[in-house]
């Protein structure tokens, strides 16, 4: 945030990531061709998560929203998505897994935490409950309509939904710029292998095997282990309500995501 503008370096991103995959299937000679069903919806679930979502929360914080605010507003994507599983997705959400989900996303917040005296900008506000329902949103739509779609060929398709929606939106809201900076470079390139590569596949495959509802409950983990990380990286301080929040959050989420004969597709 400190080294470019939100959309040129989101553009950047999902361009890099939508070659990547291109070239990667191609040495693994996997053909790129889908129907056009499957390309719109792949497109579709790439502009709501990749550029609705990502976008949103990127310009937010680079105009002033807190980031502690920002994470706990989207944070309550998993318990939005456990509500509407059920009518949309027609999956059973138990009790046990309600229980999970609450006590996940409280345990998140108080990892996560609120800067009281921090000024709240209203924009970023509403910029980040649009980014909430862009990711609930897509999770559920990638649920119901990208589960059979091939993994690496969706993903490339979503690259590229990402990366059109950051270009349209640069050219509309942006004076674009870029400082080629150690941090950026080494940011730019965690981002692009770690998360839009790795981390994004395994999200696709677990959305593949199991429900929606326990698959976004592992976001409650995001929190916590940012705060060890922080701890054990940045020698951050760690206090006993971070802690807490850590044990209570990964308790939500051992409920939330454990196989229990309750937790299953509803018959049609």
């Amino acid at each position: 945030m400190a080294d470019a503008t939100p959309f040129l370096a989101l553009l950047m991103r999902f361009a890099i990531v939508g070659a990547g995959f291109a070239a990667l299937m191609g040495i693994l000679q996997k053909s790129i061709s889908l129907e056009r069903r499957a390309i719109f919806d792949s497109l579709l679930v790439g502009v709501l998560f990749h550029g609705i979502y990502l976008g949103g929360v990127f310009w937010s914080m680079s105009n002033g929203m807190p980031a502690a605010i920002a994470a706990l507003i989207v944070s309550l994507q998993p318990v939005i998505t456990a509500i509407l599983a059920g009518p949309i997705l027609g999956e059973q959400v138990g009790i046990r897994q309600k229980l999970g989900v609450i006590l996940g996303f409280v345990g998140a917040g108080f990892v996560i935490g609120l800067d009281v005296g921090s000024a709240i900008p209203v924009a970023g506000v509403i910029v980040c409950l649009i980014s909430l329902g862009a990711i609930t949103g897509g999770t559920l739509y990638q649920k119901r309509r990208g589960s059979q779609i091939p993994v690496m060929a969706g993903n490339l398709y979503q690259a590229i939904g990402g990366a059109l929606f950051h270009l349209i939106f640069m050219s509309l809201f942006e004076v674009p710029s870029v400082a080629w900076t150690t941090n950026f470079i080494v940011g730019m390139a965690w981002q692009i292998l770690a998360v839009s590569g790795i981390a994004w596949l395994i999200l696709l495959i677990l959305l593949k095997r199991g429900t929606a509802s326990q698959t976004t409950a592992l976001f409650f983990l995001v929190p916590p282990t940012a705060a060890l990380m922080g701890y054990v990286v940045l020698a951050e301080p760690m206090t006993g309500i971070d802690i807490g929040g850590m044990i209570l959050a990964s308790l939500g989420v051992y409920i939330a995501t454990r196989p229990q004969s309750e937790i299953t597709p509803a018959k049609a």
